[in-house]
């Protein structure tokens, strides 16, 4: 799913991904009109007036409502960073950049071209 979507973490958290996935297992949390919970992924895209909240308050908002992997992505540097729900933080899983192949925790078996992403001649 992409943005705009709500996800309802509480009364008062909102936000609206740039990207998120939920599993088949958790697919009751989707409504016509939101999400009702914690997706499995969530994926934020930086721009300069985004940046610092994308990689602080949203961040910690994902971590204490479940999220159980987070990507940042900086087109700036073409870099994604991927977090992973630690016992009290995210932990960083891996950082890839353009000549990589991203490969996550959460989705064994998929492989990113990263080149592909960042469309890379």
């Amino acid at each position: 799913m992409v943005a705009p979507m709500d996800v309802l973490l509480s009364n008062t958290e909102k936000p609206q991904p740039d990207i998120l996935f939920i599993s088949k297992e958790r697919i009751n949390i989707i409504t016509e009109m939101n999400i009702k919970g914690a997706p499995d992924l969530v994926v934020e895209i930086l721009s300069p007036s985004t940046a610092a909240n994308d990689r602080t308050d949203k961040s910690r908002m994902y971590y204490r409502h479940g999220v159980r992997e987070y990507w940042i992505v900086d087109p700036d540097i073409q870099c994604i960073e991927i977090y992973v729900s630690g016992e009290t933080n995210w932990n960083l899983y891996q950082a890839f950049n353009v000549n990589e192949v991203l490969t996550s925790p959460l989705f064994p078996g998929l492989e990113i071209i990263m080149k592909e992403v960042f469309i890379i001649d």
